[in-house]
């Protein structure tokens, strides 16, 4: 019957069509996760280090160029755990706002800096960009159980795949995703009767998250014996918990500060509290703001996740490991806190492994089908939500002139700082950036007219001493800084077309400053990079 039905021109056009969306998403998926790089930055714009952390940062971070935002989020604090990997020393307890709780997630903090072989700079793109990587494997994985063979499984993958909790967890470079890659490979090797292998793998996953070992209730062996089911059952559930007992004792004995703030004392509540109480926020915010359409949005992502969390529960199918899994987190969602549910930016990425069972077991009869569209809100949001962030670069250009426009590329030139520079610094109303006594920065000024410029900053220095600007190997200004803050200077030039060279110099040696490792020389505070007019062609 098989045979012939994959002989069916008819049924191989539709196979071809579903072949053909999977390879869509696939693209679609690569694409926006190259617009998430940054040109000056790359990928360390996603962990969103917050410029209020870096004084407290390690001094590795403060080393290693990375972009720092007005509000930061957890991803920066695995961050440096990747780049201090032994997760040991006052530094490094220093540096994170709950030592213990962030130290015990482990794990893809050592992928990291596994994958940027050590290398600073390597080790914080790569924890950036792992996420991306364990995201595609999960999709390559969760073909076992939704191969392109039929609409619905076509409408679940894709549902899967652009979930919410996936895009948030990428965009801010957290745990979730890579937890669900290792979670799915439990399942799959569960599955495979390579139950032991399994077990080994969920305690691994235990060691990137607590919440990853809920999934050990996939090592139930439905249909044995009761004597038989409870010994192998508990063994293999003591591999699996063994390796986050054993990392969370080190991190406890090694800690020197004995630093632990109750970050998570709301995160757990009496079931349905926590989800009622962000229900009542919701609409106490909406009304307010007179119930706008984003209200509706907010409340349908938190009763599709109610409505997954229901039906895994009140449809067991305990012979299936997705099943299995998707009870343990919808029980997990019932206890939620307010902290989880606050904003619904976290328990997308909390409850992914109960979306994935939710998706794989959900009923196939067709007139459940506006159901299973309400339950994947998720995925629309997702959709609509992956996009890069907006990272404004610290140049103006007088009436938006499109002088640095290029009409070959389509796209705009920037003042890219090169050799001799620190990572900018502070906030969007009041910025600066270290030089270390001799540095580079360019612009490429596109055609073939010359522009008239200027440059605004302040000068800073921590002794006095003589700052010097060059513009393509001509000195166009030069002053001495007696005080940390000079004046205000705007120094006019013309920029050349094609690129052009802007260096920043100090003869006087460059200095140190309490335990900052940098050797400082002078900072450009609120600099500016003004393009005038184009100037007309010399004879």
């Amino acid at each position: 019957m098989e045979n012939s039905t994959l002989h069916n021109p008819h049924e191989r056009l539709k196979r071809l069509i579903y072949k053909s969306i999977y390879f869509a998403a696939f693209v679609f998926f690569a694409f926006k996760v190259y617009q998430h790089y940054h040109h000056n930055y790359g990928y360390t714009v996603l962990p969103r280090f917050d410029h209020d952390f870096q004084e407290q940062s390690i001094d590795l971070l403060k080393e290693t160029p990375h972009y720092t935002h007005e509000d930061g989020y957890d991803g920066q604090f695995y961050a440096q755990l990747a780049l201090r990997p032994s997760a040991q020393g006052i530094e490094i307890e220093q540096a994170v706002d709950n030592y213990t709780y962030r130290a015990r997630r482990i794990l893809f903090s050592w992928t990291a800096w596994a994958m940027g072989l050590g290398n600073p700079s390597w080790t914080l793109q790569a924890y950036s960009f792992q996420n991306a990587l364990f995201w595609f494997l999960t999709a390559i994985l969760l073909l076992r159980w939704l191969p392109p063979t039929n609409w619905q499984n076509t409408l679940r993958f894709l549902a899967c795949f652009f979930t919410l909790g996936l895009v948030n967890s990428f965009s801010r470079a957290l745990l979730d995703g890579p937890s669900l890659f290792l979670i799915a490979l439990g399942a799959y090797l569960v599955e495979t009767r390579r139950s032991w292998l399994g077990a080994a793998t969920l305690g691994l996953a235990g060691l990137g998250k607590e919440t990853n070992l809920l999934s050990i209730g996939a090592l139930i062996q439905p249909g044995k014996l009761r004597s038989q089911l409870n010994s192998q059952f508990l063994l293999k559930a003591g591999l699996a918990l063994l390796p986050f007992c054993l990392w969370f004792a080190i991190v406890l004995n090694s800690s020197q500060l004995g630093r632990s703030e109750n970050i998570g004392s709301r995160n757990f509540d009496f079931p349905f509290v926590g989800a009622f109480e962000a229900f009542l926020m919701i609409i106490k915010e909406a009304g307010e703001k007179g119930f706008p359409s984003s209200s509706f949005l907010t409340l349908a992502i938190l009763g599709s996740l109610i409505v997954q969390g229901i039906y895994l529960l009140a449809r067991p199918k305990v012979d299936r490991v997705w099943s299995r899994i998707g009870i343990a987190y919808a029980i997990l969602m019932l206890v939620l806190g307010s902290a989880v549910w606050e904003g619904l930016q976290a328990a997308p990425r909390v409850l992914l492994p109960m979306t994935v069972a939710f998706n794989i077991v959900f009923s196939r009869k067709t007139f459940l089908l506006p159901v299973l569209i309400f339950a994947n809100t998720l995925t629309f949001v997702g959709i609509s939500s992956f996009n890069p962030p907006l990272i404004e670069e610290h140049y103006e250009m007088v009436d938006q002139s499109n002088l640095a426009y290029d009409p070959v590329t389509h796209k705009y030139s920037y003042l890219e700082f090169k050799r001799g520079w620190s990572v900018n610094e502070g906030k969007k109303s009041r910025y600066w950036r270290w030089s270390e006594g001799d540095s580079i920065a360019e612009f490429y000024v596109p055609g073939n007219q010359r522009v008239q410029a200027e440059f605004q900053f302040t000068p800073k220095t921590i002794t006095p001493r003589n700052i010097f600007l060059e513009v393509n190997g001509e000195l166009v200004w030069q002053a001495k800084n007696e005080q940390l803050y000079g004046d205000v200077y705007t120094i006019p030039f013309v920029l050349a077309p094609g690129n052009n060279i802007l260096r920043f110099y100090s003869p006087a040696p460059p200095e140190r400053v309490g335990n900052d490792p940098r050797n400082l020389s002078f900072a450009l505070v609120n600099y500016k990079l003004r393009l005038i007019k184009a100037l007309p062609e010399t004879p």
